[in-house]
């Protein structure tokens, strides 16, 4: 399994909409953020220029049904 990567949150929602999810409702620092492919939600928290917790890098990807190989096959190709 690849390293998870540091990564801002900002940057990391900018992924999943270039991934096809959708950016539901933002409430605060709260995005809710929808797969359409696995019918999954999750919520990525911005907090202003902090870098995404790994713990929650993993989650979120794992509650919305991405695994981790196909993040780094889609920024190799994008």
């Amino acid at each position: 399994m690849p390293k998870i990567p540091i990564i801002k949150a900002k940057n990391f929602l900018d992924f999943l909409v270039k991934y096809g999810c959708d950016e539901m409702s933002i409430r605060g620092p709260h995005h809710k953020v929808y797969n359409p492919v696995t019918n999954e939600t999750s919520v990525v928290a911005i907090h202003g220029s902090y870098d995404l917790e790994q713990w929650a890098f993993s989650k979120t990807l794992k509650q919305l049904g991405i695994d981790v190989d196909d993040f780094f096959e889609f920024m190799k190709n994008n």
